[in-house]
């Protein structure tokens, strides 16, 4: 029957054998890879990834200003150990994979965090008061048209490529959804509960501060855990283009010296960081907002 629930146990079983199978399949696409080219990176083995992740903890000397073409050079022999020991004093500095996440996840959190405060307080001011959103509601649905990647060149201009500008890409790929979507949730606010609050004598930020965004507050949680992949998107794309650090960068980079056993473990932990910043949004949800939980049955 279409629909049908399964038992967790067979969810699980059945989960462990497809990651089975993939691996698997993996392994043996590596092997024959090998077989035609024993120094083939394309698809490395899990030995050589296992070195990949070694090379991303260890410390490197990151100190020259022409860093990228130093790394490339150095990679291009096959040797995962030929970089020179970092001299700074801090147990994280000159990790390749601290780096990057210091730098990406900080433009990150900058940007997402400014995308989404601005969009709550733009929606729900959209939302409660028609004449805000009719000046507003036209631009805001002509800016979520406009792709962020393709106006890049613009950003480089008005910001520079410091943070300002990885920030600025972000906000405006992110506010003019979040502040459309809150909009509509505000709009969606029963009648009744609205009538209530005003009956036992709310004034307007009262009805929005205790009546409206407590309304909203869990659907603004599932807003940012959907934002968090086209930020990413965004982020990735400027970082390949003009940044000197992130993971994007480091991508670039390692790609152009086809060190393919660096670029996927690379491209699995930024995937791990997007699914831990998503778990702890969706367990603040939890904390935050139990009446939406209990009203899901969750």
């Amino acid at each position: 029957m279409i629909g049908k629930s399964i038992s967790e146990r067979t969810s699980f079983l059945f989960s462990l054998v497809f990651i089975i199978l993939l691996v698997g399949v993996y392994t043996y696409l590596s092997h024959l890879q090998h077989k035609r080219n024993a120094d083939d990176r394309t698809i490395p083995t899990w030995w050589q990834l296992w070195g990949g992740i070694v090379f991303l903890c260890e410390k490197h000397d990151d100190d020259d200003s022409n860093n990228s073409d130093l790394l490339a050079a150095a990679m291009a022999d096959g040797k995962m150990d030929g970089a020179q020991v970092s001299s700074k004093k801090g147990y994280l500095e000159g990790r390749i994979l601290w780096e990057a996440s210091k730098a990406t996840l900080g433009r990150l959190f900058g940007g997402l965090s400014i995308g989404l405060i601005g969009g709550v307080i733009v929606g729900i001011l959209m939302g409660c008061f028609l004449k805000i959103d009719a000046a507003l509601s036209p631009v805001m649905y002509f800016s979520s048209r406009i792709i962020p990647t393709a106006a890049m060149p613009i950003f480089f201009k008005l910001a520079g490529i410091d943070m300002e500008m990885y920030v600025a890409m972000i906000v405006f790929g992110s506010m003019p959804i979040v502040t459309l979507s809150v909009s509509r949730y505000v709009q969606e606010f029963p009648d009744e509960l609205r009538f209530k609050s005003y009956t036992l004598g709310a004034s307007n930020y009262e009805v929005i501060t205790t009546a409206i965004f407590p309304y909203v507050l869990p659907k603004v949680f599932e807003l940012a855990i959907i934002m968090i992949g086209p930020a990413l998107v965004y982020l990735i794309a400027a970082e390949q283009i003009v940044a000197g650090e992130g993971f994007g960068y480091r991508i670039r980079i390692l790609t152009k010296a086809t060190r393919f056993e660096v670029v996927y473990p690379l491209i699995v932990i930024l995937t791990i960081y997007a699914g831990a910043i998503t778990y702890v949004l969706k367990y603040a949800s939890r904390i935050m907002c139990p009446w939406y939980k209990d009203k899901d049955g969750a």
